[in-house]
């Protein structure tokens, strides 16, 4: 009879483990139910270099890109002043919320150089059955910013820079004067020079005289 009591006993502790162990497994798993059934199902893009509207839904990507922290809260930063509001893409994630696809996130994202985060300004983020208008600027982060670009790349897809670049400075133009010939004026003989001048002239001219007048008699022996 006590050995019937103890069997009793230890099949009743045997019970209770096991359905602790089941509760358990059962806590565990709530959380994995909740990720599949809130899914990122698809992103609609449109933006420079895309014609209308893209759609990519690869489970794969959509996976890679989330795992990046695409979706995560980043710095929140402001916009630079040489940002063109006309150069971003508009990116919308929806969700396949246990079956339904759903908008949850709506962002523009404005890349930038190559290498370097861009910018997203959050537009709209899911509240209830729909999405609720915000206006929310961060900056993107660098894995998230190199997942996204690798996305767009094996879409062939390239990402256009939303930075305006200043235009190169031009040398300032020289003038050139034209030159006055009225400004050019003859150098001026001194009056002290001049009248030495003159007489030496003259001399000059009387002398040449005296000599052909000479010359002119030595030839005509009739003079």
């Amino acid at each position: 009879m006590q050995y019937h009591e103890k069997e009793c006993l230890e099949l009743n502790k045997a019970k209770r483990s096991i359905l602790f162990l089941l509760l358990v497994i059962v806590l565990l798993a709530i959380p994995t139910w909740v990720v599949f059934a809130k899914e990122l199902g698809a992103l609609t893009i449109s933006g420079p270099g895309i014609k209308g509207e893209l759609t990519l839904n690869d489970p794969k990507a959509m996976m890679n890109l989330e795992q990046s922290g695409f979706f995560d809260e980043a710095v929140a930063a402001k916009p630079p002043t040489n940002l063109n509001m006309n150069g971003g893409y508009t990116v919308t994630a929806h969700l396949n919320l246990d079956g339904k696809v759903v908008p949850f996130v709506q962002m523009v994202y404005y890349p930038t150089m190559e290498g370097q985060a861009g910018y997203v300004h959050y537009t709209g983020r899911l509240d209830g059955n729909s999405l609720k208008p915000v206006d929310e600027w961060q900056r993107m982060r660098p894995e998230a910013d190199k997942a996204f670009r690798s996305l767009m790349t094996e879409n062939n897809i390239t990402l256009q820079s939303a930075l305006i670049t200043a235009p190169a400075v031009a040398a300032p133009a020289v003038e050139v004067k034209p030159v006055d010939a009225r400004a050019v004026t003859p150098t001026k003989i001194p009056n002290s020079y001049l009248i030495p001048i003159i007489i030496a002239g003259f001399l000059l001219l009387t002398s040449a005289g005296l000599m052909l007048r000479r010359r002119i008699v030595s030839q005509d022996p009739t003079m």
